[in-house]
């Protein structure tokens, strides 16, 4: 894997020294110097695409560890191909998927660090570089999809902006692929039905003290594993959206789908932010138009896929369960402790923000 993506980065860093003598992950006639250096990447100037009537010449890498089915790939994707035709030809985007420059912590390091471009996953992989992206841990926080996605694009956003420019990457756009979902051999249509049984979470403070607050036994565990151990009955459910959910067959090992709505697999698409930064501003404004076209797109096609996967999972014999709103009240109950927890990490103020953006766009 560290060669696959040395010799990425080592033929990046050759076409900029052979071009002009630019920073790695882009490349051109036009590479951009620091922003002290560039009146125009400063902000301060009318900026070269302005002035020339055309875009600099860049080539942008972006990774991601997830395949080309899903909604992070097809966001992205689609961001390649505006920002391509719109530019004339003079941006072009490198999409690498599957891990193939790295793991999520391997790839999100680099582009923190600017020898990566652009990358993709979810909020709960940014905790680990911007802590206070835990805030979308605490379960039970939107009553629907629409709520969640209003949310991220209200002012609230400005908020995590700043939270993100000092943790070193400029986030593009919020895509999601709706909530996630508990998968069980075993029914559940309350809270007692869930005490004892080993469901795999991820490998998070918070994810694991929720299952355990409910009366499951949090049981973390690689997700490569999942499959086995459904299959052998060394665990008896699992969670996660209906596009991992159907991506990785889980459906063949599980008999029940229970929509407990806990989390939202909220997707990011962020670029390294002294490479944004750096950006004269005809650039900048338009790697913002690209990205918000891409993100609307992402989220027509995730309410699309999770019909389809809903409908995959039924096929295969899965019952879905939809819990009344009495059980999904007393799961927000139990989740309390996990806001207490997230204050005492984050703050409060953070997470008092974030209940009045949910409260605003209600």
């Amino acid at each position: 894997m560290k060669k696959v993506l040395a010799a990425v980065l080592a033929a990046s860093m050759a076409i900029s020294l052979t071009a002009c003598g630019g920073s790695s992950g882009s490349s051109g006639t036009q590479a951009p110097a620091a922003p002290a250096q560039n009146e125009a990447a400063a902000g301060g100037g009318d900026g070269a695409a302005e002035a020339s009537g055309s875009y600099p010449e860049y080539n942008w890498t972006a990774a991601m560890t997830v395949a080309e089915t899903t909604i992070n790939y097809m966001m992205v994707e689609k961001f390649a191909e505006l920002i391509n035709e719109r530019s004339g030809g003079s941006i072009t985007v490198d999409i690498y998927p599957g891990g193939q420059l790295g793991n999520t912590t391997e790839f999100t390091e680099a582009v923190v660090s600017g020898s990566i471009d652009i990358g993709t996953g979810m909020t709960t992989d940014l905790v680990d570089f911007i802590p206070q992206y835990a805030i979308f841990d605490m379960p039970n926080l939107f009553a629907n999809v629409d709520e969640m996605r209003a949310v991220l694009n209200s002012d609230f956003a400005d908020v995590l902006g700043e939270i993100n420019a000092a943790g070193g990457i400029r986030m593009l756009g919020y895509s999601d692929a709706g909530f996630r979902q508990l998968t069980s051999n075993k029914p559940v249509h309350q809270l007692s039905d869930l005490s004892g049984q080993k469901i795999r979470v991820m490998t998070n403070p918070y994810h694991i003290e929720y299952w355990n607050a409910i009366g499951a036994a949090a049981t973390p565990m690689q997700f490569t594993e999942v499959f086995m151990g459904l299959q052998q009955g060394t665990i008896d459910g699992e969670e996660n959206p209906y596009m991992n959910i159907v991506g990785n067959n889980l459906q063949e090992v599980q008999k029940y789908i229970i929509e407990t709505n806990h989390v939202g697999h909220i997707i990011t698409f962020f670029m390294n932010n002294g490479l944004y930064e750096s950006l004269d501003d005809s650039t900048r404004a338009l790697v913002d138009e690209c990205a918000a076209e891409a993100a609307a797109y992402a989220n027509e096609k995730a309410d699309e896929s999770i019909a389809e996967y809903k409908k995959t999972c039924e096929d295969a014999g899965c019952e879905i369960i939809i819990l009344e709103d009495s059980v999904l009240a007393q799961l927000q109950e139990k989740a309390t402790v996990v806001y207490d927890m997230v204050r005492k990490d984050q703050g409060d103020e953070l997470v008092d923000k974030l209940l009045s953006a949910i409260e605003a766009v209600k």
